[in-house]
């Protein structure tokens, strides 16, 4: 057993209309953690691509994906859990490094959601329900984040001030993120004063399709010592699975 480290980072900005295809919008990604850890191709010891494969033209992206990289013929595996894809590909890349399997490993996060419509958008997000017994009535997400709000509110007397201020928070962060999809703040009365989605959720409350991609290099021990002076050490993951139907 050794102990892993995140030695590299690198991230495109988040737009709306990328016009690049899921490749290019990849390797910008790639090419900035690359350039953070100072590694060539063939120092990768396996790679993890991560996305919702709803969202994009591409079928198996990962084999594209890696070979657009140069990082054949070392193994590349594809990881989706939705939303967690990203967070999920980290958690397997720490257990490859952490079990000696692999020194170095690579999870690409991306996603490219403007090739579809936004009709076609909302009916691929909801076949995230059952497919048999809930997604046939229409149900998006949204509704079930809707949920979820409203047994918060009852439980720990959640207010629809209280929602408001996540929006205006990340509003106000976006403002000095130049890699935000959106960079202009809003008030919490905007915020309240918006449309309903889905009750309590409102239009500020619910996040927008956007094209973007990230990227990291976990390493060993011995490797991410060799590599960087501050390298940010993993002690330590969980994962847990909460129930999807309602």
């Amino acid at each position: 057993m050794t102990d892993a480290a995140i030695v590299g980072v690198g991230q495109t900005a988040f737009v709306r209309g990328y016009e690049g295809s899921i490749g290019e919008l990849a390797f910008e990604a790639y090419r900035g953690a690359m350039l953070d850890v100072g590694l060539s191709p063939k120092e990768i010891d396996a790679s993890i691509i991560c996305s919702a494969p709803e969202y994009d033209k591409q079928r198996t992206p990962s084999g594209m994906i890696a070979e657009y990289l140069g990082l054949n013929p070392k193994p590349t595996f594809y990881m989706e859990t939705v939303c967690s894809s990203s967070s999920s590909g980290l958690r397997v890349a720490y257990a490859l490094v952490k079990s000696g399997l692999h020194k170095v490993v690579l999870v690409l996060g991306f996603q490219k959601m403007s090739e579809i419509s936004s009709q076609d958008s909302q009916e691929r997000m909801g076949r995230g329900s059952d497919v048999m017994w809930e997604a046939p009535f229409g149900t998006m997400m949204p509704a079930y984040y809707a949920m979820h709000a409203r047994a918060h509110f009852h439980r720990y007397g959640t207010s629809n001030e209280d929602l408001a201020l996540i929006r205006v928070k990340a509003a106000t962060y976006g403002t000095i993120n130049r890699k935000a999809v959106y960079q202009k703040g809003v008030t919490l009365e905007q915020v309240l004063a918006a449309d309903v989605v889905s009750s309590p959720l409102k239009r500020f409350d619910c996040c927008a399709n956007a094209d973007g991609a990230s990227c990291i290099v976990i390493a060993s021990s011995e490797v991410a010592k060799s590599l960087s002076k501050k390298p940010v050490w993993i002690l330590g993951v969980g994962a847990a699975t909460a129930p999807i139907n309602m």
